[in-house]
């Protein structure tokens, strides 16, 4: 190697060098060091991954996170190792969601397990044992029956039965792979995801908007409701609100959730519907319904889904198997010895504990009844 090769080769080592300084001390926390604004590229991925699983933190994880202050907490106060038990202050959403839709982004096509490949975007649990379920070689069925279910309420679908063309915008829409499956079951419809990670608005368009004319995707920085941001729609412009498996309500109602609440109130033509589904503790779906009552929404149909939540997490777990060892093998730090091992048996009971694998800590309370998979149809009079 020539003189000015060495140095061309020396001044790259020192910028990956800075590189990999900056993630180590920034954002080798992978549950805190991202922000919704991060749009991860591959490069970025792998560099905090590695950082991630060099630094402290997966020891940290697997033994010593602390146990949840809450009183509503005492049949599941175990540690991270037993059921990958993670508290809400141990993370921020800006950051899990970060890294999640760039792996999905990244990733690309991942094994099925009746064979062949798709693409991973539905960032949803869903459930089954439905009438608008989907074949069972559909690897995604799951998530897109949660999506039509909420259309399936009897008043939500002699309105928009009766109209030629519908508006419908999405709060927390994450991939949009949603919308744009709800986009294709309603004739006429229009449907706007809304997101506050920018990784998920990308993948929205690069993955599913590009595609179809009749889905569009947007970025609310900071999110609907936070420090008074509004929905980008005009006061009573919207046929159907949606909030699906998204990252509200995950404990209680608070002032976030009151401020998107006015928001699709907001939002809301006389006569159109806020539809919501999720998994969420029991108690909270009891205070959220009174609190849309007391607003003045009309309550319009109700469904327990809980039972089909647990089965299709059951039915569900092959899958979720095969896609964590593809995202484990897509990042060679996880394959060296003890240190990367650690670090891929700690990444893989983050990943199965969001997704509710059976096992995992939010799974069991789904099946003890501490959580209920829920939709809700309320009407705006």
């Amino acid at each position: 190697m020539n003189f000015i090769g060495a140095l061309v080769a020396l001044g790259i080592a020192v910028g990956l060098g800075y590189v990999m300084l900056d993630l180590f001390q920034k954002q080798g926390d992978m549950l805190k060091g991202f922000n919704g604004d991060m749009s991860l590229s591959p490069i970025q991925l792998q560099l905090g991954l590695t950082a991630f699983c060099l630094s402290p933190l997966p020891g940290v994880i697997e033994g010593t996170l602390p146990k949840e202050d809450t009183p509503f907490e005492p049949l599941f106060d175990q540690e991270f190792k037993d059921n990958g038990k993670v508290n809400e202050g141990d993370y921020t959403k800006d950051s899990i969601y970060a890294v999640l839709y760039g792996i999905y982004r990244t990733l690309g096509q991942v094994p099925a397990p009746s064979g062949g490949t798709y693409q991973f975007t539905f960032n949803t649990w869903g459930f089954t044992d439905v009438p608008w379920i989907l074949d069972e070689s559909e690897p995604q069925r799951h998530g897109k029956a949660a999506y039509q279910g909420l259309v399936e309420f009897e008043t939500v679908k002699e309105y928009l039965a009766q109209k030629k063309q519908s508006k419908f915008i999405e709060i927390g829409s994450g991939t949009g792979a949603g919308g744009n499956w709800i986009s294709t079951v309603v004739k006429g419809s229009q449907y706007t995801c809304l997101d506050m990670q920018r990784a998920a608005i990308d993948t929205c368009q690069e993955l599913h908007a590009k595609h179809n004319s009749r889905l569009e995707c947007k970025l609310v920085e900071g999110g609907v409701g936070n420090n008074g941001n509004p929905a980008p729609a005009e006061d009573a412009s919207t046929d159907v609100v949606v909030i699906s498996e998204t990252h509200i309500a995950e404990v209680d109602i608070g002032p976030e959730e009151e401020a998107i609440f006015a928001e699709i109130k907001r939002i809301l033509l006389p006569g159109g519907f806020f539809v919501w589904g999720n998994a969420l503790p029991t108690h909270v779906w009891h205070k959220g319904k009174t609190h849309l009552e007391k607003m003045g929404f009309v309550p319009c149909g109700e469904r327990n889904h809980t039972l089909g939540a647990v089965k299709a997490r059951q039915e569900d777990s092959k899958r979720v198997d095969m896609f964590v060892d593809s995202v484990i093998n897509n990042f060679p730090v996880m394959k060296i010895p003890i240190i990367g091992e650690k670090c891929a048996s700690v990444s893989a009971l983050l990943i199965k504990n969001f997704y509710r694998h059976p096992g995992t800590q939010l799974y069991e309370k789904m099946v003890v009844g501490y959580d209920s998979y829920m939709q809700l149809c309320f009407q705006k009079v």
